[in-house]
Parts: C-alpha cells; structure tokens; sequence
C-alpha cells in the first residue's frame, strides 16, 4: 500500500476530511453533533507511513502481532497510543481494521 492509497482509502470512507496539521496531511470524521472529530490519523507521506491514534492497549495487540508494520511512535504521543503504520508492509485490510479503531477512538462511527 502506498501513501496515496492510504489516503484514498480513508478519504472514501463516509464523513471524513483532510486538513493540514503540521505540515502533514491529517483526517477527522463529523461526531454525531455535527462537529469535527479529534484527528485520528496524519500521513507522512514523504516517509510512506502513517500516525494512528490508538489506545495503548490496541497499539500493544498490533505491535505483538505484525511489529514490523505496526509500533509506538518513539516519544511521549506513542507512550499514549500514537502509532506508526508502515504503508508499504501492510495489507489493506489490516489497514482498514486500525483505521476503523483509530476512527472510533476520536468518536467516529
């Protein structure tokens, strides 16, 4: 999977807008008030990854199972769940999975 892919995967899934977060492509969903979400994931797309914000138990579960596509972003975000995704070693639907918990995670869906 491929940044781009990445992005036209979350962009089609329903109610979810990209924004410019520092310098890095970020999404949110609509919570059911109408107001946006917290972010729940930014693309860094020169590096072919992208940041999910996951519990820290969801980020240990995946990290255990699949640690060369999944782990804590190394700093004080990743001790509370920020989580790198490595595009181009993970399947698609490994990738939607963690995409849908991240989602619900900021109260999407």
């Amino acid at each position: 999977m491929t940044a781009a892919d990445a992005r036209d995967l979350v962009l089609a899934m329903p109610g979810i807008t990209e924004h410019e977060h520092f310098d890095k492509a970020a999404y949110r969903g609509t919570l059911p008030n109408g107001k946006p979400s917290k972010i729940f994931m930014t693309l860094w797309i020169e590096d072919q990854r992208a940041v999910l914000l996951l519990d820290t138990e969801q980020q240990a579960e995946l990290h255990a199972h699949h640690p060369a596509v999944f782990f804590p972003v190394p700093n004080k975000w990743g001790d509370k769940g920020a989580t790198f995704v490595e595009l181009e070693q993970v399947a698609p639907v490994l990738f939607r999975k963690a995409v849908e918990m991240a989602k619900r995670n900021a109260g999407v869906g």
